[in-house]
């Protein structure tokens, strides 16, 4: 076990800018929820960046980069199921997503690594229809379709209930909760 790791089950991943923000509030609520042990990280206490530049060593099986990759490695190779929790910047997903994208590409590459991936990978998307919503969503679900998985995204939506997600806690919304635990249930 990596020193100071805790066993796991499932791992959580923020990747919105504000740590204790509306994606950090559901990552906190579902480790609540699910009876699994549930780890919550937030993807900027990793410091890593995306590819480049490089010849490609990676596919030899060797990065270049000395960061803290390895390290957010450790834990994804160990947990059986992540959450993703991600908002919607301007219509787009985090670029800290790309990034991990693109440094998992020589994994990925592997066909069976890509289904494997995939297939433990739950996204919760905070975004709104008529803003960027329905072309990210459309990114995620080629990725899910591409590796020959069903997609897993379930999305929530500040609209909804005339909220901002960037200045109200969705959190306090009960039917926000219910579709949370709906999602604890399902991983559990």
């Amino acid at each position: 076990m990596v020193k100071g790791r805790e066993e796991t089950d499932m791992l959580g991943l923020n990747f919105s800018s504000r740590k204790d923000g509306n994606c950090g509030d559901f990552l906190q609520f579902l480790k609540q929820q699910t009876k699994q042990r549930f780890v919550v990280k937030w993807i900027h206490d990793f410091a890593f960046d995306g590819c480049g530049p490089c010849s490609y060593e990676c596919i030899q099986g060797s990065c270049l980069k000395k960061d803290s990759f390895s390290e957010l490695m450790a834990w994804m190779d160990r947990e059986e199921e992540y959450f993703f929790v991600m908002p919607l910047y301007n219509g787009n997903l985090p670029s800290a997503f790309y990034c991990l994208l693109e440094r998992l590409s020589p994994r990925l590459h592997e066909e069976a690594e890509e289904r494997r991936f995939w297939k433990k990978t739950r996204i919760l998307l905070i975004g709104n229809p008529g803003h960027g919503l329905e072309c990210a969503l459309h990114t995620l679900e080629s990725l899910y379709w591409n590796a020959g998985q069903k997609t897993d995204i379930l999305v929530f939506s500040a609209m909804d209930y005339g909220m901002k997600a960037t200045r109200d806690r969705l959190i306090e919304e009960k039917e926000v909760r219910t579709k949370l635990i709906k999602a604890a249930g399902e991983a559990d």
